[in-house]
């Protein structure tokens, strides 16, 4: 079996933006550590992505609908079908795994990272939060997040070979990235087991990787690998990803193997900027501080909108008078 190498595994089916960003993800990591490693695609259109891949050591996983509904469970959980597939991917490799999200990229070679992988070593995107701290989760938009610390906190949870009570001091970590050794699939089954009975008890989207978190951050040592991928996760940076990809993704259809990697690589060199620095971002960034009552920062994210154009939308306009009317009233 083949412990020393690894595979990149990531999914995309649905939608052509779906699969235009798996395309950068796969891309990226080609660029950035060669053709010596391989990767697996779950995907429902195989011939999409062929003339991006050509001479690539990319497999493909069909995804039928049948198949899909198969993987998401009696609980219908649609980010269930990440541990289905990093199982499945576990017998086709026979070897350490590297799972990334498709709204992902890669901005340095994962290689030194993924040569420190043991039985007792494993990797996510990064840190995000202690459970305790769901608790002042504004509603409704916290409702699941609420609901899933409540859970934690009252219930013991069947694992393969024990009960567990888990303490609300553990953290969630993003799931977007997962390094994983070959001795980690033997965890899978009570990453199945949390999800399970985390999903219908509280209809949190973030299920899997809160059983992704705990079983991981129990079991092994658990770092992040944040310094090698970019995870866009957030709407709004997804939405400026989207419109680049739609306009330049065709441009690599013309290139030889080098010349795209070498596009891909001055793109990942400059997205992460352009991702935060974009006028939608920006926007965005000055309503969140608003309602989290951060006037200041508020209205310096403002101030830079506005010298970026964003005068000309009277949405965003009409959104940052309500906020500056509501605190005049509160003086």
């Amino acid at each position: 079996m083949n412990h020393q190498g690894y595979t990149l595994v990531t999914q995309s089916f649905g939608r052509e933006n779906e699969y235009r960003r798996a395309v950068l993800t796969i891309l990226s990591f080609f660029a950035q550590n060669g053709t010596a490693e391989k990767a697996i695609l779950f995907t429902d259109n195989e011939s999409w992505f062929t003339p991006y891949f050509l001479n690539l050591p990319v497999q493909y996983v069909h995804l039928s609908a049948e198949k899909i509904k198969e993987m998401r469970g009696e609980i219908h959980f649609l980010h269930r079908m990440k541990i289905v597939e990093i199982e499945e991917a576990f017998e086709i490799a026979q070897g350490n795994l590297l799972y990334a999200d498709s709204d992902t990229f890669f901005t340095a070679n994962p290689s030194n990272l993924m040569a420190t992988l043991s039985p007792k070593h494993s990797f996510m995107h990064l840190k995000e939060y202690a459970f305790e701290s769901l608790k002042s989760w504004a509603l409704p938009a916290g409702k699941t997040f609420l609901a899933f610390v409540n859970l934690i906190e009252n219930k013991k949870f069947k694992l393969s070979n024990s009960d567990v009570q888990y303490d609300n001091n553990m953290c969630s970590w993003n799931a977007g990235v997962m390094m994983l050794h070959w001795e980690h699939r033997h965890l899978l089954q009570d990453v199945f087991l949390l999800t399970d009975q985390f999903f219908p008890d509280t209809q949190n989207h973030a299920s899997e990787q809160y059983a992704f978190s705990l079983i991981l951050q129990t079991n092994t040592e658990l770092k992040a690998c944040d310094e090698v991928i970019y995870h866009y996760w957030y709407g709004v940076k997804k939405t400026i990803a989207d419109d680049f990809l739609k306009k330049n993704i065709k441009k690599l259809l013309s290139l030889s193997q080098e010349e795209k990697f070498e596009m891909v690589k001055n793109w990942v060199q400059k997205l992460p900027n352009y991702l935060e620095n974009h006028l939608f971002s920006i926007k965005d960034n000055a309503i969140q501080a608003f309602n989290a009552n951060d006037y200041k920062k508020g209205y310096s994210a403002t101030f830079k909108a506005l010298a970026k154009g964003a005068a000309l939308d009277l949405g965003f306009i009409k959104d940052v008078l309500y906020f500056t009317k509501i605190r005049a009233f509160k003086k």
